[in-house]
């Protein structure tokens, strides 16, 4: 499974708002998926999991009923099979309590249209993406430059000039964290 973020202004985020109109937050994914899905929806420990099944065409959704209980009558809807081409499933994820967003489940058949362009990166700028995405940006003493220094040997003056090709691409904001576009270059690779 491939999950691609999206910034809430991308078109393919109303296309999921469609199936929650109530939604009101700004985490939207969208997962290139295999055959085979869990479409169990209940409570649990405070955690649930809504779907929609959206025709792609026409925009409209289909509600899939709680299920997964011993009072939904035998109803259970694990590893389910992918809708077939022209539909995809919408998810919409309460983890203890919190919104985790909506996610865009997709046949592989259906993602070309909604992935974006691959971005070509250096060597030197993989680097500071992964350590801007998986480090603090200070540990022990080191700044994440420092790091990547150690297990690397990316100088400082490499990391700045990645930096600001980063920065000029949209993968970095102006203060260096990464952004959407940046999380996505790192899993496009």
């Amino acid at each position: 499974m491939n999950s691609i973020h999206l910034e809430p202004n991308d078109p393919t985020c109303a296309l999921m708002r469609r199936c929650f109109p109530n939604y009101s937050g700004r985490k939207f994914c969208l997962e290139i998926r295999n055959p085979g899905m869990d479409l169990t929806s209940y409570w649990d420990g405070g955690s649930r999991s809504y779907f929609q099944v959206l025709e792609l065409a026409t925009g409209k959704a289909m509600g899939v009923p709680q299920n997964g209980t011993p009072f939904d009558n035998g109803r259970n809807f694990q590893n389910v099979e992918m809708p077939a081409p022209g539909f995809a499933v919408v998810e919409r994820s309460i983890f203890l309590g919190k919104e985790s967003g909506l996610h865009l489940h997709l046949h592989p058949e259906n993602a070309a249209k909604f992935l974006p362009a691959p971005t070509e990166l250096t060597a030197d700028g993989r680097i500071v993406l992964d350590y801007t995405a998986t480090r603090k940006s200070s540990y022990a003493g080191k700044n994440r430059q420092q790091m990547a220094n150690e297990d690397n040997g990316i100088t400082l003056e490499r990391w700045n000039v990645a930096s600001d090709s980063l920065k000029s691409k949209g993968l970095l904001n102006k203060s260096g964290a990464i952004t959407v576009a940046g999380k996505n270059a790192r899993v496009s690779r």
